[in-house]
């Protein structure tokens, strides 16, 4: 486990900063995490999460072919394709969840974090974090 330091001392300007730095230093410091799930329309939430060392995976889930392409030149990340234009807002983490274990990268008893904004599909928006055990309700 890695343990972030990264700008602890510093303030922040925007709210989807925020978000990214705290979701990696959640990751980086609570045990049981496997990985994080970033949904993104740009790419800018999985960048600044990118500039935080860690030994986990950073899965980009984007529903755009350019946003794909662009984050997989960012240290630690991988690209998912993912259209949550398709899924009801409600389900969009549980799909995401079940995409990682379909791939066979988390387990139940896994916790991920997973960043995304409260518009589904809108840029710039990533304000949320949570962190969900594989298995449990998440709905």
């Amino acid at each position: 486990m890695h343990q972030s330091k990264h700008r602890i001392h510093e303030s922040m300007e925007h709210v989807d900063e925020a978000i990214a730095l705290s979701a990696m230093y959640a990751a980086n410091h609570l045990e049981g995490v496997t990985s994080i799930i970033c949904m993104s329309e740009t790419g800018a939430t999985p960048l600044l999460m990118s500039r935080i060392k860690s030994s986990l995976p950073i899965f980009t889930f984007s529903r755009h072919h350019s946003t794909q392409h662009r984050v997989t030149m960012f240290r630690g990340v991988q690209t998912v394709p993912f259209d949550s234009e398709a899924i009801e807002p409600g389900e969009t983490n549980a799909r995401a969840v079940d995409e990682l274990v379909r791939m066979g990268v988390v387990k139940d008893g896994d916790l991920v974090v997973i960043t995304k904004g409260d518009y589904v599909n809108a840029q710039g928006g990533t304000n949320t974090m949570k962190i969900i055990r594989v298995g449990a309700d998440i709905r």
